[in-house]
């Protein structure tokens, strides 16, 4: 009975050594698992993120491609608001891009991304960047720190190069997308900025006055300026030229094309003749050329001639 007895008891459980040894080899098996499947998770996070991310940059080219602006948000826009980690995406955008038209009309941009190394020195920088959308990562928090916001003046992303080495976890994921970028995307074609203006009615000498006629900027960044380049002085001492939005006539005599001339503010330019022409006119035509600039960051200037006839 006594040996009987001594082997049930072995068979109902284990020793402390026994148990001991069990719980080793178990902790082996997890700690293994660990350091396996840690870096193994991280880079489907990784893989997963950087589709999230590209997949919002590609909707908003996209948007403003058909749009010619940029939304003030991802929602309704992008398929995922949400990072891998469950992190709300963030985005940056010049706010230049939110109005009609822009897109096509801008050369330049606020926004700014740069790109470092490893060991913190520049790697390179892309300017005219129209938005940044940016991942926190593994992590949960951006490095260095970011908002979604409106770039209202200039204004440099910096992006530390993605890295998991010791002492050095950088696990955020950016995308952008450049100016030229959504122009190609909405087909943006050359400088959009043109002078429209009905034909010249014929002016008359003698005691009637001369018609009013608009000049009306088409494209382009509001607001916009006008110089007046008029070489006939007998014609030009009657006629006159102001922007809607200023009463300061026009400059008529000078170079427009030189960097020092002036011009003059208004939205639309007025021309009009104040009094009568004299009898010296020989009828013409007197031609003069009109410019107009815009507001873009680098201003476009276009222009455009134009022929006055009088008669007696």
């Amino acid at each position: 009975m006594k040996k009987g007895s001594i082997a049930y008891s072995h068979a109902g459980g284990f020793s402390i050594i026994e148990l001991s040894i069990v719980m080793i080899i178990i902790g082996l098996i997890i700690s293994g698992g660990i350091s396996v499947f840690g870096p193994s998770m991280r880079q489907a996070l990784k893989n997963k993120n950087e589709v999230v991310v590209q997949d919002a940059v590609k909707a908003l080219v996209g948007y403003a491609g058909a749009q010619k602006l940029l939304p003030t948000t991802l929602s309704g826009v992008a398929r995922s608001l949400l990072d891998a980690q469950q992190n709300a995406l963030l985005y940056a955008y010049d706010n230049n891009f939110i109005e009609n038209g822009n897109v096509c009309n801008r050369d330049a941009t606020n926004l700014s991304v740069q790109v470092l190394k490893a060991d913190g020195s520049v790697n390179f920088t892309v300017n005219n960047v129209a938005f940044v959308i940016w991942s926190k990562g593994y992590d949960g928090v951006t490095a260095p720190a970011k908002t979604s916001e409106a770039i209202t003046a200039a204004a440099t992303y910096t992006v530390p190069i993605y890295s998991e080495t010791t002492g050095n976890v950088q696990d955020d994921l950016v995308g952008w997308a450049t100016i030229s970028e959504l122009k190609a995307a909405a087909g943006c074609g050359g400088n959009s900025l043109k002078i429209l203006a009905d034909a010249l009615p014929v002016g008359r000498v003698g005691p009637s006055l001369y018609g009013a006629v608009q000049f009306t900027p088409e494209g382009g960044v509001a607001p916009y300026s006008w110089c007046v380049e008029f070489p006939a002085t007998t014609i030009s001492n009657n006629m006159t030229f102001k922007g809607i939005t200023d009463v300061t006539p026009v400059n008529l005599f000078g170079d427009c094309a030189k960097p020092t001339s002036v011009y003059i503010s208004g939205n639309t330019l007025a021309l009009s003749g104040n009094t009568p022409f004299d009898t010296n006119d020989q009828g013409g035509p007197y031609d003069f050329i009109v410019f107009l600039k815009d507001s873009n960051n680098t201003p476009r200037i276009v222009n455009r001639r134009f022929s006055l006839f009088v008669t007696p």
